[in-house]
Formats: structure tokens, sequence, C-alpha cells
């Protein structure tokens, strides 16, 4: 009889100790990280390749206001917004940085399109669209406006006039 209850209790103790485990395990942290990208929380961090073929993390901005913004050129609502990027860039860029993430367009699209349009801002290549799933970007354009300190602020799927974009970047004329 004290055999069995020894090999329950061994048996229990190691279904405890398992449960115990994988509960504690990393694997948990996958799921919370996905709810970084809600207003209050700090901001995935992600490196991409810029139009020059360098590496640019998201952290390489912290101290600074970010307006973050996911596009493609052949979208109309991010083709009618990207002027009022622009005059952002040229009249605020140094309380701002824009970072235009193009969503899953090669190099040379993207390129054309910001030297069709006279767009100086820095853009960000984003070919398999990881970044883009990671922010849990299911339209375009969508847009992150994120504090000093990479915390989210504001969220807005959808083309932004120049007047919201300063009221999002909490820029006062």
């Amino acid at each position: 009889m004290n055999k069995k209850i020894s090999i329950f209790l061994i048996a229990a103790l190691i279904v405890g100790g398992l449960s115990f485990f994988f509960l504690q395990s990393p694997g948990n942290a996958v799921v919370s990280a996905a709810v970084g990208t809600e207003i209050g929380m700090q901001a995935p961090d992600f490196t991409l390749k810029n139009m020059n073929d360098q590496e640019v993390s998201l952290s390489d901005y912290r101290g600074k206001k970010v307006f973050l913004n996911f596009w493609a050129s052949w979208c109309p609502p991010c083709r009618k917004e990207m002027p009022d990027m622009q005059k952002l860039h040229e009249e605020y860029g140094d309380e701002v940085v824009i970072l235009a993430v193009n969503v899953g367009e090669s190099k040379s699209a993207a390129a054309n399109f910001m030297m069709e349009n006279g767009l100086e801002f820095s853009v960000l290549l984003d070919t398999d669209k990881s970044t883009a799933q990671n922010y849990l970007v299911r339209g375009i354009p969508t847009s992150y406006f994120l504090d000093q300190n990479g915390v989210i602020q504001e969220k807005v799927v959808g083309a932004i006039s120049y007047q919201r974009m300063l009221e999002l970047n909490r820029i006062e004329e």
C-alpha cells in the first residue's frame, strides 16, 4: 500500500512540476508581446533596411517622437496623405521622426514613388511584411504615434490630414 502511495505522490509531483514549468515558460511571453501594439504599450522593436540598404531599428530613435506609418505606393489613401507627411517632415522634422514602412513592395517601387512625388522622409522596407504582421496591420495606411520613450500614444487606420498629424504628434503650431 505504501508503495502505491509513494508512486502516486511521485507522479503527482512530476505532473505538478511540469505544469508549473510550462505555465512559466517564455512561450507565454509571445502572447503578451502581441499586445505591444496597444495604446500605452511599448512599441515592439524591429530592424529593417532603409533605401540605402542600411539597417535601421526603431530603438535607434529613442528620445524622439516617432510617426510610424505603414503604406504602399498602390494604396490611394496612402498616396493622399504623403504630401502632408512631407510637409510635416519639412516643418517639424526636428520634433518628430517619420518612419514610413513600405509594406510588401520592392525597393525600386518604393524609390520610384518617393522620387516621383518629391518625398524625402525616411522609408524602411518591409518586403516580407513581417513587421506589419507584428504590428497587427490589417489595412493601410496604418499609423502609430510614439512618444520619446517608444510608448504608443495613438493608432490610426486610414489617411490622416496634416492638421490631424500635428494633433496626433502633439505639435503646437
